[in-house]
């Protein structure tokens, strides 16, 4: 968006102040096919989106069985479900989306529990499936009476 560069500098700063450069990495955008292995790699995933049409990174997150803490917006409403593949945050705050995090990380159990519902859940989203909705969808436009305005 418009205050990404001055984001990436703010992010940069914190880690600075913080002394967390041997746990911060700055990753420059990766070619797609090379993403799986980034997510795979990672205890959580955080799409902290003030909008979001429809939740590309947290699905490929959860193909990849990877927890999601998302803002409770737009597609991710439907792709993260809550308590279940990982959590939905409501609000812009940090503090909401680090206890979230913290909640995945310091369970095992809930993790590995998230892990596998979110590569269930993922595997619904197929292009056969998707085609299927689409023909349904056409399919109820085509067959209903249209609606005659006096």
């Amino acid at each position: 968006g418009a205050e990404g560069d001055g984001e990436v500098a703010r992010a940069h700063q914190l880690v600075d102040e913080l002394g967390l450069h041997d746990q911060v990495a700055f990753v420059p955008p990766q070619p797609h096919h090379i993403l799986s292995t980034y997510y795979r790699s990672a205890d959580v995933v955080i799409v902290p989106s003030r909008s979001e049409s429809f939740g590309l990174v947290a699905l490929e997150a959860a193909a990849c069985g990877i927890p999601v803490v998302a803002s409770a917006v737009g597609g991710l409403q439907s792709l993260v479900d809550h308590g279940d593949t990982g959590f939905l945050i409501d609000r812009r705050d940090p503090v909401l989306f680090a206890r979230a995090i913290a909640e995945i990380l310091d369970d095992p159990l809930l993790a590995a529990s998230m892990s596998v519902a979110s590569a269930e859940r993922a595997k619904r989203y197929t292009w056969g499936f998707a085609a299927a909705r689409l023909r349904r969808l056409y399919t109820d436009l085509t067959t209903r009476q249209l609606v005659m305005g006096e």
